[in-house]
C-alpha cells in the first residue's frame, strides 16, 4: 500500500493549488497517480531536458538544482531546494516547453510528493486576462481558436464551470478515439475511469435481461456523453451497461478527474446527476428482476 499524504495545507501552499477547495485538495493527496517517493543521496529525480509528466514538492531533505553550461558543457548548480520547495512545474504548464529546464538530484535522502501532469493542468489558474470574481463569457472565449473538441464540450450543461484556462487546454486533458462500427466502448461490470462525448457517429447503449436478450437503453448522437455513471461518488466504480457503436464514430474521452471537478463546483449538477443515477439503477434493476 502507498504512503499517503493527508496534510492538505501542503498544497495550499504552492500557488497553483491556492484557489481549490478542501475537497478538490484532499482528491489530488488521496488520487492513485499521485504519491509519495523516496530517494538516496546524489539519486537523480528530473534530468534537463526530458519530457515533463509531473511535479514534486519536497516533504523532507534537500536537493540540488543544476543546469549545463560554459565550456564543456558542464554541469553547474543553481540552487538548493529544502523542504516546502516544489519543482518540476515549469515543463508541464501550459505555457511551457513541455521539457525539463534543469537537473535536480537529491542532495541528503529525500521524500518528495509525486503530482501527476493532469492535477496540475486541473489546478492553473485562469489566465491573466480573466477577472477571477466573474464567470467567463462569450468575449472571452473569442480570444481561442476554433476547435472542434471545445466547441462541442461548451455546449453542455455539464461543463458549464470549466474555466477559461481549462477550456484553452482542452487538448492536453482529454483524447479523441476513433471506434469502428459495432465496437464496444463500455462493457458491463468492468471499472470505469473515462466519460465519453460523441463528436461524431452514433453509440447504443444497452444492457441484457435474465434471458440474456438485449435492452436497449439509449441511442446517443453527437453531442450527447455517456459512461459518467461508474465516475459518481456514490457508485461502485463499474460500469452499469454496454455501450457500443452503431457505425464508425469519434469520441472524445474525458478522465475521471475532470469529471469529479466539475461536480465538487457544481452543486446543482451533481444533485441533477444524481437523481439520473438513482433513476437508471432502479431502471436496470427492474430489468434483472423481469
Amino acid at each position: 500500500m502507498k504512503e499517503q499524504l493527508n496534510d492538505p495545507k501542503i498544497l495550499r501552499n504552492i500557488p497553483i493549488f491556492k484557489t481549490l477547495t478542501e475537497m478538490q485538495l484532499e482528491h489530488i493527496l488521496k488520487a492513485p497517480e499521485n504519491r509519495i517517493e523516496e530517494y538516496a543521496p546524489k539519486k537523480m529525480i528530473i534530468r534537463e531536458a526530458e519530457i515533463g509528466d509531473c511535479m514534486y514538492i519536497i516533504l523532507e531533505g534537500t536537493a540540488e538544482v543544476s543546469i549545463r553550461g560554459g565550456s564543456g558543457n558542464r554541469e553547474i548548480s543553481i540552487a538548493t531546494l529544502r523542504a516546502g520547495d516544489f519543482f518540476g512545474e515549469q515543463s508541464i504548464l501550459p505555457e511551457g516547453s513541455g521539457r525539463r529546464n534543469a537537473t535536480v538530484k537529491a542532495f541528503h535522502q529525500i521524500k518528495v510528493f509525486r503530482i501527476d501532469k493532469k492535477y496540475v493542468l486541473l489546478s492553473v489558474k485562469r489566465d491573466d486576462t480573466v477577472d477571477e470574481s466573474e464567470e467567463p463569457t462569450e468575449i472571452n472565449y473569442l480570444k481561442l481558436e476554433p476547435d472542434e473538441v471545445r466547441d462541442t464540450i461548451r455546449k453542455l450543461r455539464l461543463f458549464k464551470s470549466l474555466s477559461y484556462n481549462e477550456l484553452a487546454t482542452i487538448r492536453n486533458w482529454t483524447e479523441v478515439i476513433t471506434v469502428g462500427p459495432g465496437d464496444f466502448v463500455l462493457k458491463e461490470s468492468q471499472p470505469g475511469e473515462h466519460m465519453y462525448v460523441i463528436l461524431d457517429g452514433m453509440v447504443e447503449v444497452f444492457t441484457l435481461d435474465n434471458d440474456g436478450k438485449i435492452v436497449i437503453l439509449a441511442t446517443l448522437k453527437s453531442g450527447d456523453y455517456f459512461g459518467e455513471q461508474a465516475l459518481m461518488p456514490d457508485s461502485k466504480g463499474k460500469r452499469s451497461a454496454f455501450a457500443r457503436t452503431d457505425n464508425a464514430s469519434r469520441l472524445i474521452k474525458i478522465p475521471k478527474e475532470y469529471f469529479t471537478l466539475v461536480l465538487n463546483r457544481d452543486s446543482e449538477l451533481a444533485k441533477e446527476l444524481k437523481k439520473v443515477h438513482e433513476a437508471q439503477k432502479q431502471k436496470l434493476k427492474n430489468i434483472q428482476q423481469s
